[in-house]
């Protein structure tokens, strides 16, 4: 006899995350047919309209780029940072091609920006050992080096949004040209995909990131090593068990970049048993402490500034709710940190309820809807859980992704690239 989740729960029985993962196995993410109500679509678009505010901002150098931060500095004022990496590029592009979608930018609006971004791509450029790559940091007023380097995970969002500019037909940006510039295959070393930080290539770290870094190589044909040891999650129930045993030698599961794959480019084997994964365990752990729970990396208001949040299968109880800063120190490896940040993403929220509509990922959306929007410039990047105030706090990969979101869910949930 085969126990659900909620059996188990009725019997008082406790299992680790994995076997609880298990039960009811080989099954996706909830199916995502549901049609939208007219009021859903309503305040969807508005949702858009709103996030777009943020790529809207005055005194823009080069048209179409937007800093990857800014905060409110006095009534009405706001500091920047105006500095990028390639995936704070990546994600502008697919704003701007998803705002049109939505018809909130004009075809004038788009060929302006996406003008400013293909300028601005030829130019960021890091030269190594005479290879010439994509630069890890660059400055959105001058398209100079802040941080020079390379780095694959950023990198492959770009290629993502490239791939999906490409097969949308953008005009005035050749992603097939901008692409062959690049000597992509000098970051690949013995089939490692590798990055470049102080001059030195070496395999590079990406976590759960692997495997949507690894599509976005195999899209435009960058020859690299599998980057898992597992066959394809969905084809048994022990090629699935094989996967989840590998996901928790890596670390945390969260909503990003799985729900990211999904708008983007479709599902994978791999996505759909991570989200599978997530969002049992998200929505049992509300039905469990009334706390909604939605896990992604997201910036902070105060130091450290920046936290990867994620469920670890590795962990039993609220320990497998991780809350990591960008950078380690021992200072913040405490509960009392991760009970501090923890909060309900913002852009995940749009991801989940786009892709995998559901009563509990409904609850999310309405919940960042209601306590998430900004006075200006679009929306926090999310809602604490233990003070249930937003961070305070806005950036370009909340909002741009909140705009994919909405154009999946209002394009009839067909991936941009379609």
């Amino acid at each position: 006899m085969r126990l659900t989740r909620r059996e188990v729960l009725k019997l008082g029985l406790t299992l680790p995350p994995t076997a609880m993962m298990l039960l009811g196995s080989l099954g996706t993410a909830r199916a995502n047919t549901a049609q939208l109500s007219d009021g859903q679509r309503q305040q969807l678009l508005e949702d858009a309209r709103t996030a777009w505010q943020f790529f809207e901002q005055p005194g823009r150098h080069l048209p179409g780029l937007a800093p990857a931060n800014i905060w409110p500095e006095g009534p009405n004022q706001f500091g920047s940072y105006r500095i990028v990496t390639m995936w704070d590029v990546g994600s502008i592009l697919l704003a701007t091609i998803s705002a049109h979608s939505l018809s909130i930018i004009n075809d004038a609006e788009l060929s302006k920006r996406i003008a400013g971004l293909d300028s601005f791509l030829r130019k960021a450029i890091y030269r190594y050992r005479g290879a010439q790559l994509p630069n890890f940091r660059s400055s959105i007023d001058t398209t100079k080096s802040i941080e020079a380097g390379y780095d694959a995970t950023d990198t492959a969002r770009l290629f993502i949004a490239l791939h999906v500019a490409d097969r949308r037909k953008i005009p005035g940006l050749n992603a097939r040209e901008i692409i062959a510039s690049w000597d992509l295959d000098r970051t690949v070393r013995d089939g490692e995909i590798c990055s470049i930080k102080q001059g030195k290539l070496s395999p590079a770290e990406f976590y759960v990131y692997r495997y949507y870094v690894s599509r976005a190589y195999d899209l435009w044909k960058v020859k690299h090593k599998p980057v898992t040891a597992a066959q394809s999650p969905t084809a048994s129930e022990a090629s699935r068990k094989a996967f989840i045993e590998e996901l928790k030698n890596i670390g945390p599961i969260s909503s990003e970049p799985s729900l990211s794959e999904v708008v983007e480019l479709g599902p994978s084997p791999h996505s759909e048993v991570i989200l599978d994964i997530l969002d049992k365990a998200q929505e049992l752990r509300y039905e469990e402490t009334s706390r909604l729970t939605c896990v992604s990396e997201s910036p902070v208001d105060q130091e450290p500034w920046f936290t990867y949040q994620g469920y670890d299968l590795a962990r039993n109880g609220e320990a497998a709710w991780t809350v990591y800063p960008w950078k380690t120190e021992k200072r913040w490896d405490t509960p009392e940190f991760a009970k501090k940040f923890r909060m309900v993403s913002s852009k995940a929220a749009f991801l989940w309820f786009a892709a995998y509509p559901s009563a509990y990922t409904e609850k999310l959306w309405q919940h960042v809807r209601e306590h998430a929007r900004a006075p200006k410039f679009g929306f926090y990047p999310g809602v604490y859980e233990a003070s249930g105030k937003p961070s305070r706090n806005i950036d370009v990969n909340t909002n741009a992704t909140i705009l994919e979101a909405v154009a999946y869910a209002i394009n009839g949930r067909k991936p941009l690239l379609s």
